[in-house]
């Protein structure tokens, strides 16, 4: 009599199939956006590419047993493959060393990009309360012109009739 599940195989071909297709889609969209495919933005992006949301853990890129996701690291270059050199020329490497290069200066530049917008949201909400605050002292120092405008005319010294 056989014990156990007999879908557990069907199960675990599908587990694997979709975590290479999260991998091989993760790795492709950070190509694209010319991020640097660490780890960490790797779980990231699986996460964010999964429909379930749950996506692979840093921990599961790092395991060793887990062969077919080291596989994919090596073939696609992730974490510390990224930086391996597969090429066979000495130009290849350099091309590969600028594009890395490259990359963490994008990845640097969008942070900056992304600091100057919040600095630019938080000066136009600035730049709205003093314009607001301008208008409340406006008005104030219109009517104290007004009243004081009014009392030079009531003046009884004024009103000799």
């Amino acid at each position: 009599m056989a014990r156990g599940n007999p879908n557990l195989n069907k199960n675990a071909a599908e587990r694997k199939k979709h975590t290479e297709y999260l991998i091989r889609e993760a790795a492709k969209l950070l190509d694209e956006s010319f991020e640097i495919k660490s780890i960490k933005n790797m779980s990231q992006k699986t996460k964010e590419i999964d429909p379930k949301g749950k996506g692979l853990s840093e921990t599961s890129f790092r395991d060793k047993n887990l062969t077919h996701i080291q596989e994919l690291m090596i073939e696609l270059g992730i974490g510390k493959y990224e930086a391996i050199k597969v090429t066979s020329t000495r130009s290849e490497n350099d091309l590969a060393d600028q594009l890395l290069e490259a990359k963490k200066e994008i990845r640097k530049r969008d942070e900056q990009i992304k600091k100057l917008d919040k600095q630019k949201k938080r000066l136009i909400e600035k730049v709205d309360e003093l314009s607001i605050e301008n208008e409340e002292l406006r008005t104030v120092i219109y009517e104290k012109d007004l009243r004081q405008n009014m009392r030079k005319e009531l003046n009884p010294i004024n009103n000799n009739l």
